[in-house]
C-alpha cells in the first residue's frame, strides 16, 4: 500500500466470505428451507453485510441476518480447533448495551433470527440459527460458563473469558483447545430454539434430464408452468467422510486430475469427487479422483466408462502408501 500500512483483510479473506455467502442459499434449500431471496449490500469496502428471508420447514417465515465465523480456509484440519462469531465491532466496555443496541437494529430490519455460520473452501461445516431475543442470554450464559472454567483452571491458558474478545462480544461454535472449551459451545448448542441448520434432514429436489430435443412439430409452450411449487422429498444417503473430499480436492489443485483432461479452473466448487470404487465400497483419498464435470458424467456413464475408472483407479492408488507414511510420521 501507498502508505506502508498493511491492509486490514487480504483479497482471499474477502474471496473465502464471498464463496461462504454464496453457499447458504444453496444449504437452506436443501435443509427445506423454501422461498429463500438473499439481500446483499456492501460494506467496508469489498465486505458484505447479507439479509436472508425464508420459510422454514416448519412453514414459519423467518428472516436471518448472516454472522460469518473466523475463517477457515486454507487453515490445516488439525489446527481448526476454534470456531466463533464477532457479533459487533468495538462496543467500548459496554457489553451488554452493545449487545442489545445490535439486537434492536435488526429487530428494526424485521430480522427475527442470526444465522452463525462456518465455513472453509469447500463447504459450509456449521449454521446456528439463533432466535434474535436468544442472542443476549446466550453470550452471557457462554460468558459466565468460560468464567467459571477460568477460575477451575479448566481453560488452560486463556485468562480472559471467551464471551468479551478483545472490543467484541463473540459466540463460540467450537473450542478443541482445552477441556473447559467444549462445556461453552455446548450453551449454544444445548440452547432452546438453536438449530445447526447443517444437521437437519437433507431434502433432495428430483433432478430432471432438461435436454430439449430437436422435435421442431411439438408446441413447447404447451409444457410446463411458470412459479411451479417446490416439492421436498426425504432422502437417505451414504455419509461421506467430508476430510476425503476436502484432501482430494487440495491434491488436486483445482484442476481436473484425468490425465487426458486439461480443464482447470481456479473458483471453489469446481471439481467433483469421484468415488471410483463407488461410495459405499470405498470413501478413501486413494479411491477418489477429482474430476471436472464432464469427466465425472463420463465416469459414470460413457459407453468405456469401466476402462475410464481403472485409469482412474490406478492413479489414485499411487497415494495410497503416501497417506500411510503421513500418519505413520504422525505418531
Amino acid at each position: 500500500m501507498a502508505d506502508g500500512k498493511r491492509p486490514f483483510r487480504k483479497p482471499e479473506s474477502y474471496e473465502a466470505e464471498r464463496f461462504t455467502r454464496n453457499c447458504i442459499k444453496n444449504l437452506l434449500e436443501s435443509r427445506g428451507f423454501a422461498n429463500v431471496i438473499d439481500e446483499r449490500r456492501a460494506v467496508g469496502g469489498e465486505g458484505q453485510s447479507q439479509l436472508v428471508t425464508a420459510t422454514d420447514p416448519s412453514g414459519q417465515q423467518i428472516k436471518m441476518r448472516v454472522r460469518l465465523c473466523w475463517k477457515w480456509a486454507h487453515v490445516p484440519i488439525a489446527k481448526r480447533k476454534t470456531s466463533a462469531s464477532q457479533i459487533t465491532a468495538r462496543v467500548n466496555g459496554d457489553w451488554v448495551g452493545g449487545l442489545d443496541r445490535i439486537t434492536a437494529r435488526d429487530a428494526a430490519e424485521g430480522v427475527t433470527h442470526s444465522l452463525v455460520v462456518q465455513g472453509d473452501e469447500v463447504e459450509i461445516l456449521m449454521a446456528a440459527l439463533i432466535p434474535i431475543n436468544q442472542l443476549r442470554p446466550i453470550w452471557l450464559k457462554q460468558r459466565d460458563v468460560s468464567i467459571e472454567g477460568i477460575a477451575r483452571g479448566k481453560m488452560g491458558r486463556l485468562k480472559q473469558n471467551h464471551s468479551e474478545n478483545g472490543d467484541s462480544p463473540t459466540i463460540w461454535l467450537k473450542d478443541e483447545r482445552s477441556p473447559g472449551g467444549k462445556s461453552v459451545t455446548d450453551v449454544l448448542w444445548s440452547w432452546p430454539g438453536v438449530e445447526d441448520v447443517v444437521k437437519l434432514t437433507v431434502v433432495h429436489i428430483q433432478e430432471v434430464d432438461d435436454t430439449f430435443d430437436d422435435l421442431p412439430t411439438i408446441d413447447f409452450s404447451l409444457y410446463g408452468s411458470d412459479g411451479a411449487p417446490r416439492i421436498p422429498t426425504t432422502r437417505s444417503e451414504v455419509k461421506r467422510d467430508r476430510n476425503v473430499r476436502r484432501e482430494v480436492i487440495k491434491r488436486a489443485s483445482n484442476g481436473c486430475e484425468r490425465a487426458s483432461c486439461t480443464d482447470t479452473r481456479r473458483y471453489p466448487g469446481f471439481l467433483d469427487v469421484h468415488h471410483i470404487l463407488g461410495i459405499e465400497k470405498s470413501d478413501r483419498v486413494w479411491n477418489c479422483v477429482a474430476l471436472c464435470p464432464n469427466c465425472h458424467r463420463e465416469a459414470h456413464f460413457a459407453v468405456d466408462r469401466d476402462d475410464i475408472n481403472h485409469r482412474l483407479l490406478v492413479y489414485a492408488k499411487a497415494f495410497k502408501r503416501s497417506n500411510v507414511d503421513q500418519q505413520e510420521a504422525a505418531i
